[in-house]
């Protein structure tokens, strides 16, 4: 950015400002009471004392109300242990005490948390870092809504300095949105739902060439099967897919190298430019691989790969996390090649009702190829009726810091001549 475009925009709160390390929690802090009469207990936990309740954790994805691959602890421990320290986030834990065992109960709720450590008017959000594409907190879907209960009355009654809560990207019309809409209704609690948008999905089992015909223009069908005839003229053309350890560690190593050759390495926004992300993917990727939730695929050409993906699945959900292709093939266009060749065997993929493109709204190239949408939201919900007045003022705050950053981004492309991707 131009130096005094950037000095602009940062000096007025177009673009978020740099964060700032917060204090972890060093030691559990845990709360007990009995909302709803229900014994509960609930622990504000940084990473290390996080990563010792794995197994309660990896218990709670067995049974969640709506699945979050991105808030797995296969996923978000090692996001949270290889970012930065400005960008770690606290784990709010919600156990059942009326279960006797195991003795701390049973984990019936959990998010991870940026928690403000002071100031009135404070703002409590669920950890959603770039490389997540949801922020749905993980409840049991017995207990959610006892869960989500006690977790507001904790900010009710023991963080008076919270007066609001913000759950970032959520699937809109997925049950938990809905239960934290609700408890807003039936508590009185203000609400507001910022940037609403959609993203492509694709369902499973359904007719693949019948909806690319009824989506992609003929003559846009015709270029790409030219395409794709100019690609096997120069060698084997062929699908692979990698699902185990061994296999998928030398694949993500070999989609990072083609990630940083392409446009993301040009802008260092690739995965391999910043060492905390490289290593974050390999440990991420290496841990679900051995949970059978993630593989790599690759369309190759004579044997090397030309385009890639990293998939990663929870609950019969699947997520197309990251996609890159070989700019040296960009004229035969690969990464279409690959989504397209994507998209008809992941239609039809063993126990996945649905595969979440984790994309851009209006994505230039998957929109075209998958016509259905997710609808996206985040959710605002004041902790406290009588906070109410300071949740409104965070709120036309928040509003207008996003007209403005968007404002500023779209400035700023004009200026460079690009578009966002």
């Amino acid at each position: 950015m131009a130096p005094s475009i950037g000095w602009l925009a940062e000096s007025v709160g177009l673009l978020d400002a740099p964060r700032t390390s917060v204090p972890l929690v060093s030691s559990p802090r845990v709360w007990r009471g009995e909302p709803r009469g229900i014994p509960a207990r609930i622990e504000l936990l940084n990473w290390d004392a996080a990563s010792r309740r794995r197994d309660a954790w990896a218990d709670l994805v067995t049974r969640t109300l709506e699945s979050n691959v991105f808030l797995e602890p296969g996923f978000v421990l090692p996001a949270a242990q290889h970012f930065p320290l400005a960008f770690r986030p606290n784990f709010l834990l919600v156990s059942d005490l009326s279960r006797v065992e195991p003795p701390e109960g049973e984990l019936v709720g959990l998010t991870a948390l940026d928690m403000p450590q002071r100031g009135q008017g404070a703002v409590a959000r669920a950890w959603c870092p770039q490389q997540s594409a949801l922020g749905t907190p993980l409840f049991d879907r017995a207990r959610g809504r006892d869960a989500l209960e006690i977790m507001f009355s904790w900010f009710d009654e023991r963080q008076p300095h919270i007066a609001g809560v913000m759950f970032p990207s959520l699937a809109a019309a997925g049950p938990t949105a809905s239960m934290i809409r609700a408890h807003a209704i039936s508590s009185d609690l203000e609400m507001r739902m910022l940037n609403p948008h959609s993203r492509a999905m694709l369902s499973g089992g359904i007719d693949v060439e019948a909806m690319l015909r009824a989506n992609i223009a003929p003559k846009k069908l015709k270029e790409l099967r030219r395409q794709n005839r100019r690609l096997t003229d120069q060698g084997e053309l062929a699908y692979m897919s990698a699902r185990d350890v061994a296999n998928v560690k030398i694949e993500v190593e070999r989609f990072l190298v083609m990630e940083s050759r392409g446009w993301k390495g040009a802008r260092g926004t690739a995965l391999l430019a910043d060492p905390s992300l490289s290593t974050f993917t390999r440990t991420m990727t290496r841990t679900l691989v051995n949970e059978g939730k993630c593989r790599v695929d690759s369309l190759t050409l004579g044997g090397k790969a030309i385009a890639m993906g990293i998939v990663l699945y929870s609950a019969g959900e699947a997520y197309l996390w990251k996609i890159a292709y070989d700019e040296d093939y960009a004229q035969w266009s690969p990464g279409v090649q690959f989504m397209l060749e994507f998209t008809r065997r992941q239609a039809f993929e063993r126990d996945v009702s649905f595969t979440d493109s984790c994309a851009i709204p209006d994505h230039p190239m998957i929109d075209r190829i998958w016509p259905e949408r997710l609808p996206i939201v985040d959710l605002f919900v004041a902790t406290s009726r009588d906070r109410a007045g300071a949740f409104r003022s965070i709120a036309s705050r928040e509003i207008l810091r996003r007209k403005l950053r968007t404002i500023a981004k779209q400035a700023w492309y004009r200026i460079i001549g690009d578009t966002p991707s």
